[in-house]
């Protein structure tokens, strides 16, 4: 008798107990504004995602990978929740992204200066080429261009050195140093040339990408020669990836709209990635002044890779 009295104090005890502990945790509930069925439905969520693996803290990300196929690409896309260890991963610096990418090909933007150019026609309207200057002395040059190949050739705009006498080439930290150009090849269907210099070392070229990875609001570098400040780097974002312009009557198919600013003698640049490739050669801005108003053109680097497989030969320094 003496046992089942102490038994029934204990289970008493305790039931007391719980139901003091269930009253505190009403009493909580109520205060924060959960009612029982909020209540319940938030166990049922906490027992789904303790008995689900990949919220576990350490797990194979491996077997969570998608794959997600769209019009234009194709892409791997990792779905992955709760935390994971992985010694390759490391934050990243979006400034010194920019740095990163800028040094690779930076070296490689040449500016180009002649002798005598004659003025450029007036533009039809506000869409128009970032025309060179005639006046050399105050910008020292009349555009840009970027070394495509290490044994001279140069990748610059049509509408540069359309009107120009004597051209030359000033490369990226040999301000002294002026190599006299000559054409080695135009399309004035994409407004693209090509120029090729004589020099006694090896030049540093830039790594050509593939524009159609490009999407909109991805961030691109523009490097260039504004009013002849060599190799200034600005940044934007794509803002249109299918731009048809109509310049001074010809139409220029699928032209990447840019807010990265250029001005003139920015025209020949290249437009960079964030992996340091050329993904594009600027060319244009729509301006009622001349001169950047938020809105700039370039053209998609592989429609350039035909001009350049037909007129540089394969080969080395």
């Amino acid at each position: 008798m003496e046992r089942l009295k102490e038994f029934l104090a204990s289970y008493l005890t305790s039931l007391l107990s719980i139901l003091l502990v269930l009253n505190v945790i009403i009493v909580f509930f109520s205060m924060m504004g959960i009612t029982w069925q909020q209540f319940i439905q938030l166990s049922s969520n906490l027992g789904t995602i303790l008995s689900d693996s990949s919220h576990s803290l350490y797990h194979d990300t491996q077997k969570t990978s998608t794959t997600t196929t769209t019009d234009d690409t194709t892409r791997a896309i990792k779905r992955v929740s709760g935390i994971v260890n992985d010694p390759n991963i490391q934050l990243v610096c979006s400034d010194e992204t920019f740095a990163i990418a800028t040094s690779k090909v930076r070296p490689a933007v040449v500016s180009i200066t002649c002798d005598l150019i004659q003025p450029a026609d007036p533009p039809y309207d506000d869409t128009a080429f970032d025309d060179p200057t005639p006046n050399l002395r105050i910008l020292g040059g009349i555009g840009s261009g970027v070394i495509v190949d290490a044994r001279g050739y140069i990748l610059t705009c049509y509408h540069m050195i359309e009107k120009a006498s004597n051209i030359y080439i000033i490369p990226f930290g040999y301000k002294e140093n002026k190599f006299k150009a000559s054409v080695i090849a135009i399309d004035k269907k994409v407004n693209l040339a090509i120029l090729k210099i004589q020099c006694p070392y090896k030049l540093p070229e830039a790594a050509l990408g593939d524009s159609e990875q490009m999407e909109i609001a991805d961030i691109v570098l523009a490097i260039g020669n504004p009013f002849g400040l060599e190799q200034s780097v600005t940044h934007g974002i794509i803002s249109d990836n299918r731009r048809d312009l109509l310049i001074k009557g010809i139409v220029y198919r699928d032209m990447f709209q840019t807010d990265a600013p250029i001005n003139r003698g920015s025209s020949g640049g290249p437009l960079v990635n964030m992996s340091g490739e050329v993904i594009g050669i600027n060319m244009a801005i729509y301006s009622s002044t001349g001169v950047y108003s938020g809105v700039s053109f370039a053209l998609p680097v592989n429609q350039a890779k035909v001009l350049i497989a037909r007129n540089i030969p394969s080969g080395e320094f």
